[in-house]
């Protein structure tokens, strides 16, 4: 347990180092902050993402896709973003943007990396389809974005763990098992801490901090919907427990704030199956 609890404690010096911060780009930074608004400026949007060719190629490409056939080829951003909209468009952009930040050489954070994506991307898909399960269409990309951002405290701490294994400090040989303990027990302070230093608004630093709390503001739609996505995500994932079925989840806190019964978790789990099978978004 002492050995555990000093590389805990290395772990959270090493995260305080900027160099542990995770990176985005300087017009990836100034494309988030624009598209996390409550009301982003499509047309500012527009001009930021010209000046990013791999998310222009992800706006065209997606506007162009067989679900939009039949309404004819798009070849500009401004005509990209009339079609897809802005749920679509903020959805497009913050997977985009952030999917960049998932980089690294070492095989042990490389795997955890793309499960923590895999992850990210299907709890931003399952939120959003709550929000709209709800009629709550106004909140649609805000629930978007906090499935998405809600266990990036896991990146943070990959990131640091990415730099104390580059450095070859002695004696530091994780196994897979500290690793989970680690990202379990931080995670979420290092989350609010991340979206922070990022400039994230303070809606998406709560999410990520409270998504595991057990006592938690049922105001909170946004937080509420998030961790009722997380628990049907890890369900599907194979992370929680056997007996957690589909009316252990309807039973939830969190499923009864929202109204949410039987069948609708069912279909949140066939559309979430779904949206896999397509990797949407992956």
């Amino acid at each position: 347990m002492e050995t555990q609890t000093s590389i805990i404690d290395l772990i959270q010096v090493q995260a305080q180092k900027e160099e542990s911060l995770p990176v985005l780009n300087p017009e990836g930074i100034a494309i988030q902050q624009e598209a996390v608004k409550g009301d982003p400026d499509f047309d500012k949007l527009s001009s930021l993402i010209r000046m990013d060719p791999t998310l222009t190629s992800e706006v065209l490409k997606t506007a162009n896709s067989p679900f939009y056939r039949g309404l004819g080829d798009v070849n500009t951003i401004k005509d990209a973003v009339i079609r897809l909209g802005q749920n679509e468009m903020v959805n497009i952009i913050m997977t985009t943007v952030l999917k960049q930040t998932f980089s690294t050489k070492i095989d042990l954070i490389k795997e955890y990396q793309e499960n923590l994506w895999t992850h990210s991307v299907s709890c931003a898909f399952a939120t959003s389809w709550l929000a709209r399960h709800l009629s709550m269409d106004e909140m649609v990309s805000q629930a978007f974005i906090a499935g998405l951002l809600h266990d990036f405290g896991k990146l943070y701490l990959l990131t640091a763990l990415e730099k104390l294994l580059e450095s070859d400090q002695e004696g530091f040989t994780p196994s897979y098992q500290l690793v989970d303990r680690i990202l379990t027990s931080l995670h979420s302070s290092m989350g609010h801490e991340l979206l922070e230093k990022w400039n994230i608004p303070k809606q998406y630093q709560d999410v990520a901090r409270d998504h595991h709390e057990e006592e938690f503001d049922a105001n909170n739609v946004l937080l509420v919907m998030t961790k009722l996505a997380n628990i049907v995500c890890n369900k599907l994932e194979g992370d929680e427990e056997e007996d957690d079925d589909i009316s252990g989840i309807a039973s939830t806190r969190e499923a009864d704030i929202l109204g949410i019964r039987e069948i609708g978790v069912a279909e949140l789990e066939v559309a979430l199956e779904d949206f896999k099978s397509n990797n949407l978004m992956m």
